[in-house]
């Protein structure tokens, strides 16, 4: 098999790889930093994630500036209860004036209340709710127009669409990982007195059964009996960077037949998160960008 040839050559291989300028550190780009790390959550924690640039600081301050001013302009107007409850008048707003002018409506209705301050706010919140329907049932109309444009197309919501496209993921990913199997390997990562890598090895073990994969076992210390087709490396653990174990690095082939090192997880993790994580970073490598789902 290819993914044999691949994986017994697997040490030859990765000093091949690092003989070159490229850091294997690049890798890891784009994780969250430390001080960053319960701050950091909506950009995820994948490997070679595609990294977003933040809202620059100039921007916040313009938007906040903009807002400001126009609170300033409007703070002093007197509130005219029957004009702030005529959808017309209400029309001719911008959303930005809307926000400030119910804003206003509701600390009044709030701090000073009686029952004309109440109404009035009630009816601003009754028109910004037509503005949301309206705004939800256009949204409908155009995705029948553009189901293209549409992800529950190709990514059911309800419970009977939900199952069968999970039938078809199920067989799309069955697929891959046979091709997977025959052109990628995995390395191992373990130390022997780490009990989560024994627990993750009889994940390793389904793995090796049920899609044919070949994974050699790098362990820092000693190879237990449990760890199948074991070698003990320390030096590897320096080199991918390893700190932590359990852990596990894909070797795919880029289109020159290089051997390519892509972090799967750190810590135990599910089947089906290796083969999803797999199938993910395969189709990136022949790609070229992320698969759309």
């Amino acid at each position: 098999m290819k993914g044999l040839r691949i994986v017994v050559s697997l040490l030859l291989l990765t000093q091949y790889a690092f003989a070159g300028e490229e850091n294997y550190a690049d890798l890891f780009l784009c994780r969250p930093l430390k001080e960053q790390y319960y701050k950091d959550k909506e950009r995820g924690w994948f490997y070679r994630e595609h990294c977003k640039p933040p809202q620059t600081e100039e921007k916040k301050v313009e938007q906040k500036e903009e807002s400001t001013a126009r609170k300033e302009r409007t703070k002093d107007l007197p509130l005219e209860w029957e004009k702030v409850q005529d959808p017309k008048y209400l029309d001719t707003l911008s959303a930005g004036e809307f926000r400030d002018l119910l804003d206003r409506v509701k600390e009044e209705a709030v701090y000073h209340p009686d029952s004309d301050k109440m109404l009035a706010y009630l009816r601003m919140q009754d028109y910004m709710k037509g503005k949301t329907m309206a705004f939800a049932y256009t949204w409908r109309d155009t995705l029948l127009q553009h189901p293209e444009l549409d992800m529950t197309v190709k990514q059911p919501t309800s419970n009977f669409g939900a199952q069968v496209r999970n039938k078809i993921v199920a067989k799309e990913k069955r697929a891959i990982m046979e091709e997977i199997r025959e052109s990628a390997g995995l390395i191992f990562f373990v130390s022997n007195e780490c009990p989560y890598c024994h627990e993750q090895n009889k994940i390793i073990d389904f793995l090796r059964a049920d899609y044919g994969m070949t994974i050699k076992t790098v362990s820092s210390n000693a190879c237990g009996p449990a760890f199948g087709d074991c070698v003990v490396e320390p030096f590897f653990f320096e080199k991918f960077q390893v700190t932590s174990t359990p852990t596990l690095i894909a070797v795919f082939r880029d289109d020159q037949a290089r051997p390519v090192f892509q972090p799967i997880s750190v810590g135990i993790v599910t089947l089906d998160d290796i083969v999803n994580r797999l199938v993910f970073y395969y189709e990136y490598q022949k790609k070229g960008k992320f698969p759309e789902s």
